[in-house]
């Protein structure tokens, strides 16, 4: 009987180590994915926000009392109070009776698989005002 327990544990001897081994091996990759997950996430998030300054400041341009400055203004000010990284300025474009804003962000980086930076655009019809008597 002694023999026998002796036996089954002298078999399980030379896996001793073998968890460690594994969790060495498996943890790296598990933190990895951990890591570009939520490098996903920033990306999308800061392509969300991009998104939103441009459609804010191309719809204030583009009301009856907007302009290309009120634009600007409300884009940086946007920008601004998300606590985003701007790239560079906020472009206007004024063509064919449409008002265009692109936004570039900085994306923050955790690991450098995705871009750096995202940009975004909006558009939207100028509204004019029309007299009653012009209809």
């Amino acid at each position: 009987m002694i023999r026998q327990i002796r036996l089954t544990l002298d078999k399980y001897n030379y896996e001793r180590g073998e968890t460690t081994a594994q969790a060495v091996l498996a943890v790296p990759v598990l933190l990895l994915f951990l890591l570009f997950g939520v490098q996903v996430a920033l990306y999308f998030h800061t392509a969300q926000l991009a998104s939103f300054a441009a459609q804010e400041a191309a719809s204030v341009g583009a009301s009856h009392d907007g302009n290309e400055a009120m634009a600007l203004a409300s884009a940086i000010q946007w920008i601004a109070e998300s606590r985003a990284i701007s790239t560079r300025l906020p472009i206007i474009d004024v063509a064919d009776g449409s008002l265009q804003v692109s936004v570039g962000l900085h994306v923050p980086q955790i690991i450098p698989l995705l871009p750096d930076y995202v940009v975004r655009s909006a558009s939207e019809p100028i509204e004019t005002y029309i007299l009653e008597s012009d209809r």
